[in-house]
């Protein structure tokens, strides 16, 4: 054997580009893998004009970063079939729980709903918590329920109830996500 790669220095270099072949082809292998597990957000929404849909979407964008002294957890969800969104900004998550919108303490928690991502300039367009409906009630709220959090990844439940300027009324209901950092 000795003498074969001795006598024949291709087979050595062929040997070689083989094992760099194999290691770069495993390496997008795993790329491909992280990628297809990129996350899911599914729930029913509806606004004042419009009945109960499915809201699904698998562009799940979530960040974990610090404000003011504490650790903020921000989510954002577009539908995958339509221009609706969702944002939520909760304040001081170290753990999963059960966390309430807008909340109690230093910090409100932010639980908006966006009828359509592309009316930005619109203020009838957001729905949020903290505004009064038609009656001057401020009965928005939401809740985050978060079952599993780690430092790559967090999965729970959600629900919101939003009002917008006018007053109008949006709701969000049986949500469930999953999504990596």
């Amino acid at each position: 054997m000795k003498k074969t790669l001795k006598n024949n220095p291709l087979l050595v270099v062929i040997a070689l580009l083989l094992c760099v072949v194999t290691v770069i082809s495993f390496s997008k292998d795993l790329k491909v893998g992280r990628q297809v597990s990129k996350g899911f957000f599914s729930g029913k929404i509806s606004f004042k004009d419009s009945t109960n849909h499915k809201l699904y979407s698998d562009r799940v964008q979530v960040k974990k970063t610090s404000e003011k002294g504490v650790t903020v957890l921000t989510i954002l969800v577009t539908d995958n079939n339509s221009p609706e969104s969702v944002f939520v900004k909760l304040y001081n998550i170290t753990n999963k729980g059960t966390f309430f919108i807008p909340g109690e303490g230093n910090f409100q928690n932010v639980g908006n709903l966006i009828k359509d991502v592309n009316k930005f300039r619109e203020e009838t367009n957001f729905y949020q918590t903290t505004l009064a409906n038609d009656e001057g009630l401020k009965n928005g709220v939401g809740r985050v329920n978060i079952i599993r959090l780690t430092e790559d990844e967090i999965e729970g439940e959600l629900i919101i109830i939003a009002n917008n300027s006018e007053g109008k009324q949006a709701q969000l209901e049986s949500a469930i996500f999953k999504a990596r950092f």
